[in-house]
């Protein structure tokens, strides 16, 4: 009985350290996890930001102006459309300057203009090129303009960070799952001999994977569980000190993140000692030994 002590401690502390070396990875993933989906709220939110002011020509009647409008608001790369009369961009004009430039010209030199909202799937260069060409031909218009150097920017930041994040991404997969799997073989180690006791004896190799597996998804429950623990801290900790970091994150993708994180720490601890097991039953005494 005392002998058997020691030895069931062992087993707990082991158990232990396998949960937290787990939990500790997929933290680590789950904010990275998170990292990445905010970074793709925060570029949808940039692309439905994009604005292209369509100028009408000065003597174009209102009633065209709304027809006008109407065609744009049919076409598949509108998301919405606003009206301002030549007399609200003057008063917007005035409140930009600070003063009433009209005092200065005499007469108003603003005319009215329609505001297009892309979708994001259109908010592309190329494709907010080919829009303002396109709107450029129609009579009505005098002039189309946007920030292409801004949208340009954004496009081509994203487009580094989403390379680097995904690298990143990767590198940190590779890594967790290294340590998953060399904490889980560490775990199975001191069980090699009865592994090929048992293997000896007769017993199928499902009959001696299955008791490993059974733990090694506990041990991947608990520690998933405990890992989405820390992500939620983490999320409510933000809200209190930084609430606009929170700005882009919404219930379906922290749902997806949870979910992506239990699932991983399921399919990791799975997997480790099912090769781990797998790894000591074809081994030979002698490579028991020496292993």
């Amino acid at each position: 009985m005392s002998n058997d002590r020691p030895s069931k401690l062992r087993a707990r502390n082991s158990g232990v350290g396998t949960i937290i070396g787990i939990t500790l990875v997929l933290f680590m993933l789950g904010v990275l996890g998170w990292l990445a989906l905010n970074g793709r709220a925060i570029e949808q939110y940039l692309r439905e930001t994009m604005v292209m002011e369509v100028m009408m020509e000065r003597d174009v009647k209102e009633v065209d102006v709304m027809q006008f409008r109407k065609l744009l608001d049919t076409q598949p790369f509108t998301a919405s459309t606003g009206f301002i009369t030549a007399d609200e961009a003057a008063e917007l004009m005035k409140k930009e300057l600070g003063e009433d430039f009209l005092g200065v010209t005499g007469t108003n030199p603003l005319t009215a203009s329609i505001q297009l909202h892309l979708k994001p799937a259109y908010a592309q260069p190329d494709s907010m090129k080919w829009i303002a060409e396109h709107l450029r031909q129609d009579h009505r218009t005098g002039d189309v303009s946007y920030n292409a150097t801004v949208l340009e920017n954004v496009d081509a930041n994203l487009k580094k960070l989403t390379l680097i994040g995904g690298l990143f991404c990767l590198l940190l997969l590779i890594i967790a799952v290294a340590l998953i799997n060399n904490t889980i073989r560490l775990s199975i180690y001191r069980k090699r001999f009865l592994i090929r006791t048992m293997h000896l004896v007769g017993a199928t190799q499902w009959f001696i994977k299955r008791p490993f597996l059974g733990r090694s998804l506990w041990q991947g429950l608990v520690a998933a569980v405990l890992a989405i623990g820390l992500l939620v801290g983490m999320l409510a900790l933000a809200r209190n000190y930084v609430p606009d970091l929170l700005a882009f994150t919404d219930v379906r993708a922290l749902g997806i993140l949870f979910a992506g994180v239990l699932v991983l720490g399921l399919l990791i601890s799975l997997l480790s000692t099912w090769f781990a097991v797998r790894r000591y039953l074809r081994m030979n005494t002698d490579e028991l030994n020496f292993s």
